[in-house]
C-alpha cells in the first residue's frame, strides 16, 4: 500500500486531474497528469467494471500499486492511471513496461 500522502483520496482531486490534466494513452493504460504544487506526487487508480469482476479489478490495482512503488515518479504532479479492459489479461511485466513507457512519454520518470 502506498503511503496516504502519495494517494489521491478525494473525488475532487480525481476530477481535477482528469478535467485539467494532460493525457497519454497506451494499449493497456491511460495516464492523466496535472501539476499539484507540492513536493511529492499523488497517484490514483481508476479501474472500471469493463476490466472485469471485483477480483480482476483488485488484481489490476494491486499490480499497478506495486509498479508505482518500484518506478520513480517525478514529484509535483497528481496522476490518475486508468486501466483499459486489456490490462486484465496482460502479465505483470507487460503492464510494468506499458506504465514505464507512459512515464517516459510524459517526462515524469525520475
Amino acid at each position: 500500500m502506498l503511503p496516504r500522502e502519495l494517494r489521491l483520496t478525494r473525488k475532487a482531486d480525481f476530477d481535477a486531474a482528469i478535467a485539467a490534466g494532460r493525457r497519454w494513452g497506451s494499449q493497456h493504460l491511460s495516464l492523466r497528469t496535472t501539476p499539484n504544487g507540492r513536493d511529492v506526487y499523488r497517484i490514483g487508480f481508476a479501474v472500471s467494471k469493463a476490466v472485469g469482476n471485483a477480483v480482476v479489478r483488485n488484481r489490476v490495482k494491486r499490480r499497478l500499486r506495486e509498479i508505482v512503488r518500484q518506478a520513480g515518479v517525478a514529484p509535483g504532479y497528481d496522476v490518475v492511471v486508468s486501466a483499459r479492459p486489456s490490462a486484465a489479461e496482460v502479465p505483470f511485466q507487460g503492464l510494468k513496461a506499458d506504465f514505464l513507457a507512459l512515464l517516459e512519454r510524459a517526462k515524469m520518470r525520475v
